[in-house]
């Protein structure tokens, strides 16, 4: 990506894996059983399974997996949105992230504002303690309306004189996270329900960069500006301390009914960074401001009998980052094939496959994260 050379690594080895289908996002691994599910599954107990969906989303899951040791199958995906996708995104993160970069990309994808993002996590469970390394990475594209319309016109000819393209990138990760939980008891001597309480600790790093195209610049081909705020950098970090919390309530009474809640970055770092924008390189367009984590509450509820599994959530319920989702999505195992399918309210439908422990999915739009935290 444009923001560093060790992002460039990361989104071209999420890039080699990313098929080159144009309407399609894409996950392989660990979070691509939820991510087939619409997203959804805080409530799911199912991370006792291979690919440990449970824990992944709930840190209090944790206190009910089985088994002593559990390693999480690596996970990682590829989203595209606007006139970026998954081919093209894969052409331009392969290459090393330069000012030039940032021109090539501005141009090509002119016609109307667009954006990209990877994500990526593996992990180890012993017994309710996990430790995960996990890292989401998202861009813009955000032609000005004189350099959209001559996108639109076929990108040929000299730029307009007005014209202006700003490539914002930002990326976050926590390397180590460390989760876990416990039970506890219930209301009337633990008769009804199972109740357990987990969180998760992240020691967390946030890269930011934005460069900036003008006339000059795009006619030319030549490296892209660094916007003000950079102050002579390609990138500007900053490094802080979060942590999760999880609720999750098993019923007794009613067998294979499960609930959830998360609370994302109940404890979070201050990842501000104010970006500047307007027609030269001294910003004189006005400033936005970027505060890349949100406090988000997501809630849930699951089923689970035999080889069928049925989750819905409601995620982001105050709305910290958008409008709330509804997400849901249903698992039938054959065998050693698992079909999957969901919802998103605000993507659409989902889809995926599981195969001995391999796992797929694709969906138009796909979000970055099962549990929203992100705000870019």
């Amino acid at each position: 990506m444009i923001f560093s050379r060790q992002s460039t690594v990361i989104a071209g080895a999420v890039a080699l894996m990313a098929l080159p289908a144009n309407a399609q996002d894409i996950t392989f691994g660990g979070d691509a059983r939820a991510f087939a599910m619409g997203g959804a599954g805080i409530a799911s107990l199912a991370g006792n399974s291979i690919s440990g969906m449970g824990s992944r989303n709930n840190p209090a899951s944790l206190a009910f997996a089985k088994g002593l040791m559990r390693v999480h199958y690596p996970n990682i995906g590829a989203r595209a949105t606007g006139a970026i996708s998954l081919d093209k995104a894969a052409n331009f993160l392969l290459t090393s992230g330069s000012g030039a970069d940032a021109t090539d990309l501005a141009r090509r994808f002119a016609s109307e504002t667009s954006g990209f993002g990877i994500n990526a996590s593996l992990g180890l469970r012993l017994g309710p303690v996990e430790f995960l390394a996990s890292g989401v990475g998202q861009g813009y594209v955000l032609p000005n309306a004189s350099l959209q319309t001559w996108g639109k016109n076929g990108a040929t000819g000299s730029v307009p004189s007005d014209a202006r393209a700003d490539v914002l990138a930002t990326a976050i990760y926590s390397l180590p996270q460390i989760g876990f939980a416990t039970q506890l008891k219930s209301g009337s001597g633990g008769e009804n329900f199972n109740l357990a309480v987990g969180a998760r600790i992240k020691y967390m790093n946030a890269i930011y960069s934005h460069f900036f195209g003008e006339k000059a610049t795009l006619d030319a081909s030549a490296d892209a500006l660094r916007a003000p705020e950079m102050n002579g950098k390609d990138t500007l970090t900053k490094k802080g301390l979060g942590a999760d919390l999880g609720i999750m309530v098993e019923s007794k009474k009613l067998l294979g009914f499960s609930g959830g809640l998360v609370i994302a970055n109940a404890v979070k770092p201050n990842f501000t960074f104010v970006g500047q924008f307007g027609a030269n390189a001294n910003g004189g367009g006005g400033t936005r401001t970027y505060n890349l984590l949100a406090t988000t509450a997501t809630a849930g509820v699951g089923f689970q009998k035999g080889g069928m599994t049925v989750v819905a959530d409601l995620v982001d319920i105050t709305g910290a980052v958008g409008k709330a989702e509804l997400r849901a999505g249903a698992e039938q195992k054959l065998g050693p094939i698992a079909l999957r399918a969901g919802y998103n309210s605000a993507t659409g439908y989902t889809y995926g496959l599981g195969l001995g422990g391999f796992d797929i999915a694709l969906g138009k739009r796909q979000p970055l994260e099962i549990v929203r935290t992100l705000k870019f």
